[in-house]
């Protein structure tokens, strides 16, 4: 069942975030170069098909003192001018993610249907966990820092849940993949605060030396643990420009936090999917609900619900709502906005059935909850007529805005859902949990998973997604793609790519990818998306290595330092500054002193964790082995 199963275990807190962003080229398409010889050229950091920076014909240093200030820049689109700091909002981010202890706690324990603890009882074991610490270091990078969702990965290099003083969770977890990401999240809020996002990791018993230990956990088919967590209301300390000009004069960090809730489950044998929760998708119309006079929102007053995922087993209904519902900052505190009673319904055999009202407005008994509903219909007759129709839907029914969810016709997850090809590399194989495989997806209909022959055709369609302010049209690259069937791109070209699904006769997404990011948002929110990276390869390096043919290649006398900075270090010692301060990447002397520890730091084996450089996981297999082979070339220390 996923998440669905019992124990849940419910945890509240905070988590920090600490991105470098002079790689996100958010301006792209809105603000351009005022003046000089690179006038009317798109304001843009990194040209992401390259994996190289942008510096408007300035000198490294020139550049570096020019990204962290104010300067004026002209709007593409005819409007006011802007005074904008390239470098963004957090030029020295370390690319972590970070929940201290003490940062999050559980707040509720649900061990079968209407048994929801929220202290601890002696009698039921898992109810002990209640008030204790969780806790995680990882990571986080975009596969595309343009803004290609679900583009911002997580990686988590250690989590610990406390049991009191003992341990009961402590491991390593799969990577996720933020998704369903929601703009509308907050109806008082704009930009990223007023959104929200979705992540899902499993972490696997065997993966935990001895430290799983949850109660209730102890079922010999449970495989490991789910972790799903909601992150929404960032919060950053610094965004004037002024307190970030002096911020980076003295090279600090700006780390934003972000409120999350969230809920460990049960993994069993033989879940296939651990991306996401499967059974029914409840997805939004485009956007009706009005928040007037409330203006100051992604939606300018009118908003959509994110998705929702339902689960029926027998007459046990469960629905996920974690990020359903938005929320409504009013100075510190932040409720549920008010939009009136909602009510979870099902139309099947001719009739319409009430399966039970949601009570999304008391937060603290959702957040205790992780936002997990469940619905015993062993006494609705109604519920039980309708649902006996295998083709019976489910439906949020809201008594002023009418039907605020419905359930889609068919729900597409795939476990590769950020990915890495090389370009000119294998088209069929993909880096995703630090080995390749194939991509594939699997369909749901009325709950039940459709196999191949018996799912209608699927439509796979792409979007070429950078540079941001001229991104590619629709493309349709198959009409003939089944469930399981592995995904086959060209990998000529090096960039950024965004595959969606359509079934059958389903109409196709939006002829743009402008129309597909941006507003009303919900295509971005409700449609399947696999995000791929194609990383380049578009130069011949054999001429710098003694022998090109070898595996672990040693540099030549033409792999001088000077070419290795341009190939490849260049760009990390401009946009990513924070490695400066631990090797200045562009001092000889001392990237050569450390020669050993970039091979360690470098090598593909630490891909799942915190200690792989680059952080941002954009260096392709040829600009690796550049690196690799100038370093073995320089004198043992």
């Amino acid at each position: 069942m996923s998440l669905f199963d019992y124990p849940r275990i419910n945890i509240k807190g905070n988590v920090t975030l600490n991105p470098g962003t002079a790689n996100n080229d958010d301006y792209a398409g809105s603000y351009s170069i005022p003046a000089g010889p690179f006038e009317g050229q798109t304001l843009a950091l990194i040209d992401s098909k390259r994996v190289q920076p942008r510096t408007y014909g300035m000198s490294d240093a020139d550049f570096i003192a020019w990204v962290q200030k104010a300067h004026t820049f002209n709007s593409q689109g005819g409007g006011p001018t802007a005074q904008i700091v390239p470098a963004e909002w957090n030029y020295y981010g370390d690319m972590t993610s970070t929940v201290n202890s003490g940062d999050a706690t559980v707040i509720g324990v649900q061990t079968g249907p209407g048994q929801l603890y929220t202290a601890p009882d002696p009698a039921v074991p898992a109810s002990a966990l209640i008030g204790s610490p969780l806790s995680y270091y990882g990571g986080i990078t975009d596969v595309n820092s343009e803004g290609s969702p679900p583009a911002t990965q997580f990686f988590i290099d250690q989590l610990t849940l406390m049991n009191g003083p003992a341990i009961a969770l402590q491991g390593p977890a799969s990577k996720g993949a933020c998704q369903w990401i929601n703009f509308y999240r907050n109806v008082n809020q704009t930009a990223d605060a007023g959104a929200g996002g979705y992540m899902y990791h499993v972490i696997l018993k065997s993966q935990c030396n001895g430290n799983f230990n949850i109660p209730g956990f102890e079922d010999s088919s449970i495989i490991g643990a789910i972790f799903r967590y909601y992150l929404y209301n960032i919060v950053q300390p610094i965004t004037d420009n002024p307190g970030l000009e002096k911020l980076y004069e003295n090279q600090q960090q700006n780390a934003a936090s972000l409120q999350f809730v969230a809920t460990i489950a049960p993994l069993y044998e033989g879940e296939e999917i651990t991306t996401g929760p499967v059974g029914r998708l409840l997805v939004a119309p485009p956007p009706t609900i009005s928040t007037l006079p409330l203006t100051n929102n992604n939606g300018s007053g009118t908003i959509a619900l994110a998705p929702a995922v339902l689960q029926q087993n027998g007459n046990l209904i469960s629905v996920e709502f974690v990020g359903t519902f938005p929320d409504n900052s009013q100075g510190s505190s932040n409720d549920k906005y008010d939009f009136g009673p909602v009510t979870l319904m099902a139309d099947g055999s001719g009739t319409t059935a009430m399966i039970g009202p949601i009570n999304y407005a008391d937060t603290t008994g959702g957040d205790q909850r992780g936002w997990l509903f469940d619905f015993d219909i062993s006494g609705n007759t109604v519920a039980q007529q309708a649902l006996a129709d295998p083709s019976a839907t489910f439906r949020l029914q809201s008594a002023c805005c009418g039907n605020v969810l419905n359930e889609a016709g068919y729900y597409i997850v795939s476990n590769q859902q950020a990915i890495y090809a090389e370009q000119y590399g294998p088209g069929d194989s993909f880096l995703n949990q630090g080995t390749t495989e194939p991509a594939t997806i699997a369909i749901y209909q009325y709950g039940q998973q459709l196999t191949a022959g018996v799912c209608p055709p699927i439509s796979v369609w792409s979007y070429s997604t950078v540079p941001l302010q001229t991104p590619g049209a629709l493309v349709q690259v198959t009409q003939n793609f089944q469930p399981g069937q592995p995904l086959t791109v060209d990998t000529s070209l090096p960039g950024n790519f965004t595959f969606t699904f359509t079934v059958g006769n389903q109409p196709p997404p939006p002829s743009s990818y402008g129309a597909f990011l941006n507003p009303p948002f919900t295509t971005l929110t409700n449609a399947p998306q696999i995000c791929l990276r194609v990383l380049p390869n578009d130069e011949d390096f054999s001429q710098y290595y003694v022998d090109p043919t070898a595996p672990e290649p040693v540099g030549n006398d033409k792999l001088t330092f000077d070419v290795v900075f341009a190939k490849v270090l260049r760009t990390y010692y401009l946009l990513y500054p924070v490695m400066n301060q631990v090797i200045p990447l562009n001092d000889e002397s001392k990237v050569s002193a450390a020669a050993s520890g970039i091979l360690y730091r470098t090598d593909p084996a630490l891909w799942m964790t915190t200690k792989y450089m680059p952080r941002t996981r954009d260096m392709s297999g040829s600009r690796r082995t550049l690196l690799q082979a100038w370093c073995r070339a320089q004198p043992k220390s």
